[in-house]
């Protein structure tokens, strides 16, 4: 079953970001993110894209709305972007909590 790109994307905001208003540039960076994911496939054709199609692809509102991906797959990389995510966050933590070089050489 595909879903809408447009559709994944918000739900995976939703979930990494879930206080933070919708803003059509972190929209465009999580769809650029599932396409390392993913497949994504045109709407119309039903082919999938390739990896120039996806290069030039701006992932606008439109766009997404007219690009859809497998959504038990989708499921799968949301779990992954939110792992990621999360070691990410615990990393620059850990690295604002430590301290500095050049305090430690003093």
């Amino acid at each position: 079953m595909l879903i809408p790109l447009s559709k994944a994307v918000a739900q995976a905001h939703r979930r990494l970001f879930p206080d933070e208003p919708q803003h059509p540039k972190t929209l465009q960076t999580i769809a650029l993110a599932l396409t390392a994911l993913i497949p994504i496939y045109r709407c119309k054709s039903g082919c999938q894209l390739t990896e120039p199609e996806m290069e030039a692809e701006r992932f606008g509102a439109t766009s997404m709305d007219e690009l859809m991906v497998p959504k038990v797959r989708f499921e799968a990389a949301l779990d992954t972007l939110q792992v990621e995510s999360l070691d990410l966050a615990r990393a620059s933590l850990t690295m604002r909590q430590s301290p500095r070089a050049f305090n430690v050489l003093r």
